[in-house]
This record gives C-alpha cells, sequence and structure tokens, in this order.
C-alpha cells in the first residue's frame, strides 16, 4: 500500500509541475501560458552572433497562426539578452505600426498606443517583457510578470501585435519563426 502511495504522489507531482518545451536560445519556455500553447520561438541576433532576444508566441489553437492578428486570443513574450533602451523599443514599435496600418489607422489608434508606451521600461538583460490578447477585454503589457497596463480595444491589439507578426514585421526570421514555420 505504501509502494501505490509513493507512486501515486511522484505521478501527482510531475502532473502539477509546469511543463517546458526545448530550450531554445538557451531559455526553458512553458509549453502553456494563460490557457495558450507555444506556437513558436524566435531568436532575434544582431551581426549573427550577439543575441538580443527571443520571442515566444502563444495561442489557443495551432490553426490560430493562420488568423493571428484577428481577435483570437494570444499571448508574446519577449526574453531580453541584453540591455535595450526603451526609446529604441518604442521608435521601432511606431516605425512598425505606422508600415502595418497605414497614417490613418495609425493616427486613429495612436491615443491607446500611447497609453502602452508610457508603462514600457527597458529591456533589461534577463528581463521578461509581455503582451497578452483576450478578446473584449484587451490588450495588457507585463513586465517580469507584473501588470502594468490594459488598454481595449480589439484593433489596438491585433495592431500591436502587427510589431512583431504583422506584414512589416521588425524580424520576418523572429516572425517566421513565432508562427511555427522555422522548419
Amino acid at each position: 500500500m505504501i509502494r501505490i502511495s509513493v507512486i501515486l504522489a511522484v505521478v501527482l507531482a510531475a502532473l502539477s509541475a509546469p511543463v517546458y518545451a526545448a530550450s531554445r536560445g538557451g531559455i526553458e519556455l512553458p509549453l502553456q501560458q494563460d490557457g495558450l500553447k507555444l506556437q513558436g520561438a524566435g531568436l532575434l541576433k544582431k551581426g549573427f552572433v550577439f543575441r538580443v532576444y527571443l520571442g515566444a508566441l502563444y495561442l489557443e489553437e495551432s490553426g490560430d497562426a493562420d488568423r493571428v492578428l484577428s481577435n483570437v486570443p494570444k499571448r508574446i513574450d519577449i526574453y531580453y539578452f541584453r540591455h535595450i533602451p526603451r526609446e529604441y523599443m518604442l521608435r521601432a514599435a511606431h516605425d512598425a505600426l505606422k508600415k502595418n496600418l497605414g497614417e490613418k489607422k495609425y493616427a486613429e489608434l495612436l491615443p491607446g498606443i500611447e497609453q502602452i508606451h508610457e508603462v514600457f521600461r527597458d529591456g533589461e538583460k534577463g528581463a521578461r517583457a509581455s503582451i497578452l490578447y483576450r478578446p473584449g477585454e484587451g490588450l495588457t503589457y507585463f513586465y517580469n510578470d507584473e501588470p502594468l497596463i490594459t488598454v481595449a480595444g480589439d484593433d489596438l491589439a491585433n495592431a500591436y501585435f502587427g510589431v512583431w507578426l504583422g506584414e512589416h514585421a521588425g524580424s520576418k526570421t523572429v516572425k517566421k519563426a513565432m508562427l511555427g514555420h522555422d522548419g
């Protein structure tokens, strides 16, 4: 009877422990976040040598990758390998948003974009920034698991995910890998 109890305890402990995917860029990625499943992860390098960040995309279903910029729940985690100044990230985000949206739609969404950018932090080495979208609830920005702001608006959230996943994403290689198309 003791033997069965020990086996049961080991099985239950294994089931309650977080499940991690294989390491990517030296980061152990959870297979699930907020009820969403890991779709893919991409490593941004500068000069083919220096790791800048690892981006991981989480979706409800793998088929959602085809409609990732529509009103489906989604999450992106960014793991920083080096310090990235806030100003650099904001400039890159504004550039990608303008290219993906066009001037008129960008101007329409700018108040919400600025709300998000007011709380943005520098990407510190070893830190993690995340954005989570739930249809009807809005976009939440986290820094090291601390929620800093939630901004309502499905259009805003989908536009913001376009910074990484849109037609004019900052890195085509990272986008492809996050969508699970990296081979």
